[in-house]
């Protein structure tokens, strides 16, 4: 006989059990303390610390217009805009993105649908719209007369969206108007030049009124100060795209977001703060010391939540959680052993090795059946671990089922997983789990190695060895899950001769 269960609703035990489990944990004895030997202690190995001449420097884009000169068109009054200095490069990626939706993900949504226990015909015609409106969306701004690398500025003055571009003249851009049917008319009619700016166009949404209304702040300076006082370490002569949204209404005087988008040649850097003041409260910035097990040039994500908020997110257990957790958490991948690693730092392992065994007693006896997931069976096991010479409390958990080897084709790894509480970590491992604990355990280090911050984009790499970050989340694509730029395929080609290369 087996349970069936909704995996919500076993993620959220699992948490409550271990929040639970740290408010017991000081009236119980365990096992985990008698450090019943059975191996060898671990041979630690020091990660060395690596710094700021570690940081890989990468080629800068050139810029027609200064980030200056885009935000002195924007008018006076403090509302949200999104600025472009350069439309080639979005343009680009844009196209990479249909080629993905064409491609990619069109080939890999039957097998993810199956997880679910669906074929995916919906989301792949879905797909196949969204593929063919970017695709016409496009088009239509090539062909539209607009200089591209002059880019583009979208104001919101008093609610009446406003769009500033520079041009040749404006019957292409009228032509297209008609695209919009009914509606042509008045759009053209909100359209004209800029006196003060030869080459440049306005199309306001409140029609000749809103154009007329219209004059340049002349205040770039101001708004990059305004941008500095958020996007803390960020370059912005490097910057392409900077957006502000929330019209300057929090205490500071700042958009309640702001968020600038880098596009250089060999990298794309997006830079979001949390919003301010709510946002202060849930995070914190210091030292990454669970980066030291970062594979060079893989995906992440990493946070550090600030602790005092345990208190106020769960009343009478938060207090405790607040002890034993340092709000340090990690995703990330291992390749020697192969797996994936979630943690979190943990400032008393005794007492959340305790608290993994609470959680070990409170899972039923039988396997489970998640609802959500038809074909798939989890099978729990409670034994401990042998690490550093000592029996370590751990749940194990594996997929089993009919579904269980698309699992694993899409996880990339054996579909098992571990947890278990040691040195200064919280950790859950999915994949070879047998020797994961003893890799990752044996590392010391303050942060991640020379190796895995010259693999990183520059401004987060600076910022992680600042201490400056609280939340970092860093994807790799390669060229099986996206495909290469134009320079890349230009560089891939530059040794062969012209005969020899294949047709465009």
């Amino acid at each position: 006989m087996r349970t069936r269960t909704s995996a919500a609703a076993l993620v959220a035990g699992l948490t409550v059990a271990f929040v639970g489990g740290l408010v017991g944990c000081k009236q119980e004895q365990s096992a985990a303390g008698e450090d019943e030997k059975r191996s060898s202690p671990l041979r630690y190995e020091d990660v060395p610390a690596a710094g700021q001449g570690d940081v890989r420097e990468v080629a800068a884009a050139s810029y027609r217009r200064s980030l200056q000169q885009q935000l002195d068109l924007l008018p006076a009054e403090r509302d949200d805009y999104l600025v472009i200095r350069d439309l080639r490069p979005l343009i680009e990626q844009a196209r990479r993105i249909e080629q993905i939706l064409g491609g990619p993900l069109t080939r890999a949504l039957p097998a993810l649908a199956k997880l679910g226990g669906g074929d995916g015909q919906a989301r792949l015609q879905q797909l196949q719209k969204t593929r063919e409106t970017l695709a016409l969306m496009l088009a239509a701004l090539e062909n539209s007369g607009v200089i591209l690398d002059a880019g583009l500025v979208i104001a919101d003055p008093g609610g009446a969206p406003l769009l500033l571009f520079s041009a040749a003249d404006l019957q292409r851009v009228e032509t297209l108007a008609t695209l919009a049917g009914d509606r042509a008319g008045e759009l053209v009619a909100g359209c004209g030049p800029l006196t003060d700016q030869p080459g440049w166009f306005a199309c306001s949404s409140a029609g000749a009124e809103g154009l007329a209304a219209y004059r340049p702040g002349m205040a770039g300076s101001e708004r990059l100060a305004e941008l500095a006082a958020t996007q803390i370490g960020v370059d912005l002569e490097r910057v392409n795209v900077a957006l502000s949204l929330g019209g300057g209404q929090n205490a500071g005087g700042l958009g309640s977001i702001d968020a600038t988008l880098r596009t250089d040649p060999e990298l794309w850097e997006l830079t979001v703060p949390m919003p301010m003041p709510e946002g202060k409260p849930l995070l914190s910035t210091g030292p990454a010391p669970g980066l030291r097990a970062l594979v060079p040039g893989t995906s992440f994500a990493w946070m550090r939540l600030d602790p005092a908020g345990f208190a106020e997110g769960a009343p009478g257990m938060g207090a405790l959680a607040g002890q034993v957790l340092t709000g340090e958490l990690l995703l990330g991948a291992v390749d020697v052993p192969d797996g994936i690693v979630a943690q979190a730092g943990i400032g008393d392992a005794s007492q959340a090795a305790l608290a993994v065994q609470r959680i070990a007693q409170s899972l039923p006896a039988k396997d489970l059946e998640p609802e959500q997931f038809p074909g798939l069976r989890v099978e729990f096991d409670r034994a401990a671990i042998d690490l550093d010479g000592k029996l370590v409390p751990s749940i194990g958990f594996r997929l089993l089922g009919e579904a269980a080897p698309a699992w694993a084709t899409t996880l990339g790894v054996d579909p098992r997983a571990r947890l278990w509480a040691y040195g200064d970590y919280l950790s859950l491992a999915v994949g070879e789990v047998q020797e994961i604990p003893g890799a990752i355990g044996r590392l010391r280090g303050s942060g991640p190695a020379p190796a895995t911050v010259a693999s990183l984009p520059p401004t987060l790499a600076r910022a992680l060895l600042a201490g400056e970050v609280g939340l970092a989340m860093h994807l790799v694509l390669d060229h099986w899950q996206a495909p290469p730029s134009e320079a890349e395929i230009a560089a891939l080609l530059a040794g062969l001769p012209e005969d020899s290369r294949p047709d465009p």
